[in-house]
This record gives C-alpha cells, sequence and structure tokens, in this order.
C-alpha cells in the first residue's frame, strides 16, 4: 500500500517524517548502531563516528522531560557524533524545542517540506550535451571536490523493507561525475519517494543537471508505482524543485546537539528546570526559583552554549528576560534589541561604543552583519553610530557585513555603510 489518490498537504507532510524516520533507521543499523527507545520517544543510537537521530517524536507533556533526560542520559554514557532531533510543525509536545534547549541541544534550521505528484511532473528542461545519468550504489564519491553529500551512507540491501528501497543516481559530464541524488523508497499508507542528497559540483551548476538527477530519481520511483515524491529543500534549492513541480507543504523544526559540549557540562537537574521555566516564561516557576539563584550560575552558559537571556531571548518571553535582569542576569546590545528593548540597547552601546565591534555566536557575527542578514535598516543605523570597525569578517564566509549586504541586496543597507565610510 502506498499514498496514492489526492493527497493533501499534511498528508505529504506525513509522509515525508515516515521516509525520513525509516531512512534513520536503516543508516543507523547498516553503520552498527541501533534503535533505542524511552517511552514513546525513539532514537537511533548513533557512534563516535555518526550521529544520532531523533525522528520526529510524538511525546505526552507530562512525559516528555523524563523520556529526554533518559535520551542525555544515554549519550553521556554512549556519545554519539552529534544528534539531531526532527520534528514537523507544531511540535509534540508543543513545548518540544524549550525541553531539548534546555538540555543542551540548539536551535537548528527549519526544514521545507516539498511534495510531487509524480503524474504532473515537469519534465522538459534542458540538458547539456554529454551528460549521462545512471545507478550506482557502490562508487566512493569522496574524492569528488565540491560535490554536497559526497559522504552519503549507504544502507545496506539486508536492511531494506523491499529491493531497490535505497537508489543512488550519478551524473557525469564530460566523462566526469559532477552531481548525485538518491531515492528512498517508503511504504505503507503514507509511502511515497523521499529524494535526498542532491549534490552539483560548483562548475556544473545552474545548466539544468540538478534538476536531471532529481527527475531520474522521479522517474524510478514512478516506474515502480509511486505516486507522490517528497523532499527536504533548502532555500538554495526551493526554486530548482519548483520548475520541477514540486509545492511546499508546510515547514518543521530541527534542534542539534554537539556531543563535547554536553560531556564537558552535563546539565544539572536544576539547571533544566530553571531553563524550562524561562524557556516556557513560567513566571510562578520563576517566582519558586528565585532563592535558589546567584548572578553568577544565570550568567553561565547552558550546555548549548547559550546564556538564559539568549534562552530568554529566542524563546521571546520578555517577563522572563525581566526576571533575569531583576536577578543580576547580564545582557548584550543584542539581546536587548532583539527582545525590544531598544532604548536599553542603545543605553548599552552609548556607554560603551566599543561593544558594536563584539563578536556574536560561533558564526562571530557583529551587530552590522545581524542588521544586513535581517534587513534592519533601524539596527544598521545604530550600529554605525558607535563607529563599527567595517573590516571585521564573520568566521564561516570570511565577509564584511558590507559584504553581506551587498550579498543579500540589502542595498539601503549597502548605502549607509559606503556613506560611513567616506
Amino acid at each position: 500500500m502506498l499514498l496514492q489518490d489526492e493527497a493533501s498537504p499534511r498528508q505529504l507532510e506525513e509522509a515525508a517524517a515516515i521516509n525520513h524516520t525509516t531512512l534513520f533507521k536503516q543508516e543507523a543499523i547498516t553503520l552498527g548502531g541501533s534503535i533505542v527507545s524511552a517511552g514513546e520517544l525513539i532514537w537511533t543510537s548513533g557512534s563516535a563516528h555518526s550521529p544520532s537521530m531523533i525522528p520526529f517524536p510524538r511525546l505526552q507533556p507530562d512525559q516528555a522531560g523524563k523520556q529526554l533526560d533518559e535520551l542525555i542520559t544515554f549519550y553521556l554514557r554512549h556519545p554519539p557524533k552529534g544528534a539531531g532531533c526532527w520534528s514537523l510543525d507544531p511540535p509534540q509536545p508543543a513545548d518540544l524545542g524549550v525541553l531539548l534547549l534546555a538540555r543542551g541541544f540548539q536551535p537548528g534550521w527549519r526544514p521545507r517540506w516539498m511534495g510531487l505528484d509524480l503524474l504532473r511532473v515537469q519534465t522538459h528542461h534542458p540538458t547539456p550535451k554529454e551528460l549521462s545519468i545512471v545507478i550506482d550504489n557502490t562508487l566512493s564519491l569522496d574524492g569528488i571536490k565540491d560535490l554536497p553529500y559526497a559522504q552519503v551512507i549507504v544502507p545496506s540491501p539486508q536492511n531494506a523493507e523491499l529491493p531497490g528501497q535505497w537508489t543512488r543516481f550519478i551524473a557525469r559530464w564530460k566523462g566526469k561525475v559532477v552531481a548525485h541524488s538518491v531515492v528512498f523508497l517508503s511504504t505503507g499508507p503514507h509511502g511515497a519517494a523521499g529524494i535526498y542528497h542532491v549534490g552539483v559540483v560548483p562548475r556544473a551548476r545552474h545548466i539544468g543537471i540538478g534538476k536531471a538527477v532529481t527527475l531520474a530519481a522521479c522517474h524510478y520511483a514512478r516506474e515502480r508505482g509511486y505516486r507522490y515524491a517528497v523532499l527536504n529543500s533548502t532555500d538554495a534549492g526551493r526554486r530548482t524543485y519548483e520548475q520541477l513541480g514540486f509545492v511546499t507543504v508546510g515547514e518543521g523544526q530541527t534542534w542539534w546537539l554537539i556531543t563535547d559540549r554536553l560531556l564537558a557540562h552535563p546539565p544539572s537537574p536544576q539547571e533544566v528546570i530553571v531553563a524550562e521555566a524561562v524557556g516556557r516564561g513560567d513566571s510562578e516557576a520563576l517566582k519558586r526559583l528565585r532563592p535558589l539563584v546567584s548572578p553568577a550560575g544565570l550568567n553561565r552558559p547552558l550546555a548549548n552554549g547559550m546564556t538564559l537571556m539568549q534562552l530568554a531571548v529566542h524563546c521571546q518571553q520578555p517577563a522572563a528576560g525581566e526576571w533575569l535582569v531583576s536577578c543580576g542576569a547580564g545582557f548584550t546590545v543584542l539581546d536587548a534589541w532583539d527582545m525590544n528593548w531598544k532604548d536599553r540597547a542603545r543605553q548599552l552601546l552609548a556607554k560603551d561604543p566599543a561593544s558594536v565591534n563584539h563578536l556574536y555566536g560561533e558564526w562571530d557575527k557583529t551587530l552590522l552583519h545581524f542588521a544586513a542578514e535581517r534587513n534592519d535598516e533601524e539596527l544598521a543605523r545604530m550600529a554605525l553610530s558607535a563607529a563599527p570597525d567595517l573590516h571585521l569578517k564573520d568566521k564561516a564566509y570570511r565577509g564584511t557585513a558590507l559584504s553581506w549586504a551587498q550579498y543579500f541586496g540589502r542595498r539601503a543597507i549597502v548605502e549607509m555603510i559606503e556613506t560611513h565610510r567616506r
């Protein structure tokens, strides 16, 4: 039985979740791992060389915290190479994100679930001459420079539910491997073809090769009786998939755990309780906790690297933020700005103009980088008023705030920065 007839967006989201879950389990078993559970919570074990996956938990509110504590205990005893929790939107329970953040996970990207009726796939797209696409599950792609997803995990055939369940397509252009894609077939009432690992080397992009390897996967699925294909799109890939006929059916949420941080600073029960109260904005719980906290403890980063103030900002809990301030917690200019305490942000910057050059997060972004990324002209004006160092570059892309503004097409902010430089 497969997903057929006219599927709703919610059915396609569910199909994507089931497809991902089945793939995660087969990948784990292929790597010598296992499927572990604590009540309703299920996860793959992972290893020192592979991450653990927590696929689409649906937990009861009164049991979720206890089950996640068992998950963290398992990771402390059997550390994986990181861990990722995936969820449809809304998560179950609704405060799943708060529970995970309190235990050391950090916010991740939001998957864009897309679905395609394979009867309506758009097939007429130009492709370059000398392009060939073949099925090949054995060739190692590790040596292909700049090929995204080259180190894909190949689930073992003996772990598959049906022949040809996991199939990889490799594209060669002018005799060289330039792209690949994977289709993974799931079964049951929500059975669909999951499209994964679509990657093209930079020199072969924007000439139809990405569409071609995706179409190869779609045709393969259709020939085997599948009506629908589903995938998780990045912003960069969205346009390509839309041109093939995929439509957005929803968004999800992810959270990620860095194992080294967890091992270095396992969250104590009290830290978890305080973080949960802050993330939920639970004023009654915070009142009860006040005698138990100190400014030093409130300013100490959690296992995910966030401060409690950053947690309050992320969860948009201004009352919890005020409680933290009243207990002696500090905050940065960016914290104040993101909490919509704009007067406080300006006062902090006026008191310490050098803080305009503070580097935030793992990417070392400045206030101006954030302004460019968000197209926040007001934040840009405030930052420029403090005479920032315009030569500072982020760690990930090695770009200045001006180059970020140019990349994102923020014309007004580009003009502001260029005017300030003169």
